[in-house]
């Protein structure tokens, strides 16, 4: 199993001070969150351009300006990991990776998002979308935004006066 600072050493980032190195990766194969991707089991689309993980990894997603970068890595004796960007089918998706049978892989973050194990399986790795309700349409009066109870509702929520 990999550990918090192995997975970082793969893309030369030391584990901050402030962090247990020594803490474990685990593999799973159920969806996964890290930072700003998910990582969701699915079935691939037809014929993508599936190429093995290289020994120096695959920059999934590249922080320009911020160094938020996530990198695609093999898991200890994991050969056959593959990797496939996404075409425009959907613009959420990153790209596809698949792990075959006892074999893993690693999303590893460059920063604070630490890495997530990824098992058996095929997974698609997908940009999170915040949702944004769309606002009624104005009538004669500007309506005002503000906190208030809703008797339906067991948490404050955000609606419309």
């Amino acid at each position: 199993m990999h550990t918090y600072g192995s997975a970082l050493a793969l893309i030369g980032v030391t584990v901050p001070d402030h962090l247990e190195s020594e803490a474990g990766v685990p593999v799973l194969t159920a969806p996964q969150a890290q930072g700003d991707l998910l990582i969701v089991p699915v079935v691939p689309p037809e014929k993508p351009s599936w190429a093995v993980v290289p020994d120096a990894g695959e920059q999934v997603v590249h922080g320009e300006a911020t160094g938020n970068t996530h990198w695609l890595h093999r898991g200890f004796d994991s050969p056959a990991v593959r990797w496939a960007r996404a075409g425009s089918e959907d613009p959420l998706v990153v790209g596809y990776v698949e792990v075959p049978e006892g074999q893993s892989a690693l999303l590893v973050h460059t920063d604070e998002h630490g890495a997530n194990g990824i098992g058996t399986g095929t997974y698609a790795i997908r940009r999170k979308r915040e949702y944004v309700r769309p606002e009624p349409e104005l009538a004669t009066k500007p309506l005002m935004r503000g906190f208030t109870r809703r008797p339906d509702a067991n948490a404050w929520d955000l609606v419309w006066d």
